[in-house]
């Protein structure tokens, strides 16, 4: 295994002069299988939170990441471990995924202590991991939530939150984080909980929710395999419980269990058209799907089925190209979801409406959307 350590002489002095603690006992993992299914993530890395603070919870969170290892689904992907502390940290490195290797590692992870510095390791440590490659990157992150600086200031803001953001605007696949916490600290509740949210496909959860094998058998399935997540809990100030707070909240209100935008919009994100046409490609109808699952459980919702473009071309063409793709959906919906057509209206704002600067590549394609308004 590979260790990273960053050494300054007043750490070392501090180390020398401080008492001995005593050994965190080691807890038994739950013993579970992996379930079954088409892998969809190219790269998954596990990070694990050995901080300071993290001394009442350390136990918990090493056994459920040892559980969690052990229902990683197989498949052809890359894998690697993570834990870290102050300037500290232990990494195996990206490989193939190896079972027996990822669960060496949760292991053998000790309890590091210094400073919480989730910051720099999203953006140095995994970062270097998963760098800018295509793909889908699924990124679980064990933490109590509590950001200190490298002087051991708690309760500072380090920028975690904009460096997830950061990391995953910097590649060119999908980056999806399941935020851990151990604990129960509100304000790290809420640093992981905003993490959670910068892309649709991640989650939030306290790991009590993961003490059986069957909840850690769901978690590999929302994970790795492209089940819908669970939705991300509630915090204080977040109405919908969609994971984004009610002041950043652009769509509030949203449906339970809908898999929302880093806005709080209910955006079919993935779904894909053939170049200029409004012909859904039935590879990318997982999100349709989805959607028809959380209507039939709201069956007196009415939907406004809300195209969009990016600013390539004119005004008249992406306006009418975002009233086809509308309707195309809203066919979709009605013909394979059997949904009664009369419950949606379709509309198109053509580049009216950008939901980021159409300045890039990935900026045009977040514009290029349906969302799914509800109608009063």
């Amino acid at each position: 295994m590979l260790k990273i350590e960053h050494v300054i002489l007043a750490v070392a002095l501090a180390s020398a002069a401080g008492c001995a603690t005593a050994p965190i006992p080691y807890k038994t993992p739950v013993s579970a299988t992996p379930p079954t299914g088409q892998v969809i993530v190219s790269q998954a890395v596990n990070v694990l939170d050995s901080s300071g603070s993290q001394e009442a919870n350390f136990a918990e969170g090493k056994a459920t990441l040892e559980s969690l290892v052990a229902v990683m689904p197989d498949g052809s992907y890359s894998a690697a471990h993570v834990h870290f502390g102050g300037f500290d940290r232990e990494a195996t490195g990206m490989a193939a995924f190896n079972r027996s290797t990822l669960a060496a590692a949760a292991k053998n992870a000790t309890w590091i202590e210094g400073t919480t510095p989730l910051a720099d390791v999203l953006t140095t440590d995994v970062g270097a991991l998963i760098g800018g490659s295509a793909g889908r990157a699924a990124v679980v992150l064990f933490s109590d939530g509590r950001a200190t600086d490298y002087a051991g200031r708690d309760g500072v803001s380090d920028g975690a939150v904009e460096a997830a953001q950061a990391l995953a605007t910097g590649r060119t696949g999908e980056t999806c984080f399941h935020t851990i916490q151990t604990g129960n600290d509100p304000a790290g509740a809420a640093t992981l909980q905003a993490i959670a949210n910068v892309s649709s496909c991640g989650s939030f959860r306290n790991v009590s929710t993961l003490a059986s094998a069957s909840a850690l058998q769901q978690f590999s399935r929302d994970a790795y395999l492209g089940a819908a997540p669970a939705p991300i809990a509630a915090a204080p100030g977040d109405e919908d419980g969609d994971g984004v707070l009610d002041p950043r909240d652009a769509c509030p209100g949203t449906l339970k269990g809908v898999r929302v935008d880093r806005r709080g919009c209910w955006t079919l994100e993935g779904l894909q058209f053939t170049v200029g046409s409004a012909e859904i490609n039935r590879q990318y109808t997982t999100m349709l799907n989805e959607a028809i699952d959380v209507l039939k459980a709201n069956p007196e919702v009415k939907i406004s089925v809300d195209g969009h473009t990016d600013a390539d071309g004119t005004d008249a063409y992406n306006q009418a190209l975002s009233e086809r793709r509308a309707a195309s959906v809203l066919s979709y919906f009605a013909t394979e979801g059997g949904l009664p057509a009369d419950r949606f209206v379709s509309k198109g704002y053509g580049e009216s409406r950008p939901a980021a600067p159409n300045d890039t590549s990935e900026n045009k394609a977040i514009n290029r959307r349906v969302e799914l308004t509800l109608v009063d």
